[in-house]
């Protein structure tokens, strides 16, 4: 009888073992570009979770009427994250109410508190709202599978400090976000020459204001009309900036997990 309990639980154990995930980095693009992505690796304890309300879960098909009405209910638009580097407050733009109220409903519901910055690339983003954690992946697959429609708008643009949302690039012809997955634009200055280039090979057009931003300020204007920007940065970019100094390995995933909260502040 223990032999039949010993081979039993073999055969449990080889099975289980053979179901792993297995993740995929997306670069559809010649330049760089922002996908969402996740990496599997042994699981740690979870962490602990919010106490939050009961919403139904969220698909393509409800997300726009749940997120327009929770808008109004939750009229709030300034965040802070928080890691070991310090403190990044970011102001979300109301000239795209769905991602607006999308972010504001992760936060409340603790998903955040759950993830970190899980990419890292040197002069061009910082890369958030994921993790490799099993609690984390429970999480997501609880608050719903959906994306989020684009709200592209020629006001908001990938300067430097801007917030933007990833998003698939195969099988996604409108552009649609990523709900979980968010970054922080850096990039570098653009000269009148490269913008008057840019806009002619891309076929968007800047305002003088905004050139002036990208000459002095910098950004990625190539991202502009490809990722949703729902904010920027009002207070701690220098935290955002030494954070992208970090190791990271092939996939631009940093050697160090750099944990994140995330609290509504107003």
């Amino acid at each position: 009888m223990r032999n039949w309990f010993f081979i039993l639980f073999v055969v449990l154990v080889t099975g289980c073992s053979s179901n792993e995930d297995k993740a995929t980095t997306e670069n559809s693009s010649k330049k760089e570009t922002i996908s969402s992505t996740k990496k599997e690796k042994k699981a740690t304890p979870a962490k602990p979770i919010k106490e939050v309300k009961k919403h139904p879960k969220l698909t393509n098909e409800n997300v726009v009427r749940f997120m327009t009405k929770y808008g109004k209910e939750n009229p709030e638009t300034i965040l802070r994250l928080s890691c070991k580097f310090g403190d990044i407050d970011i102001k979300l733009y109301t000239n795209t109410p769905i991602h607006r109220a999308n972010m504001v409903y992760l936060t409340k519901q603790g998903y955040f508190d759950l993830t970190q910055f899980y990419r890292v690339s040197p002069n061009f983003v910082d890369q958030a709202g994921n993790s490799d954690e099993w609690d984390c992946q429970v999480k997501r697959a609880e608050i719903g599978g959906y994306t989020l429609p684009a709200e592209f708008t020629p006001k908001n643009i990938h300067k430097f400090g801007s917030i933007a949302m990833a998003r698939r690039y195969d099988k996604n012809p409108t552009k649609r976000s990523s709900p979980f997955e968010f970054y922080i634009t850096l990039g570098h200055t653009y000269n009148d020459k490269e913008m008057r280039s840019h806009e002619r090979e891309f076929g968007t057009k800047y305002t003088d204001t905004q050139k002036d931003i990208f000459n002095t300020l910098g950004g990625v204007p190539y991202l502009d009309q490809q990722h949703t920007v729902i904010g920027e940065v009002i207070n701690g970019m220098d935290v955002a900036l030494e954070l992208n100094k970090v190791k990271v390995d092939g996939r631009e995933w940093p050697l160090d997990e750099i944990a994140i909260t995330m609290k509504v502040i107003r």
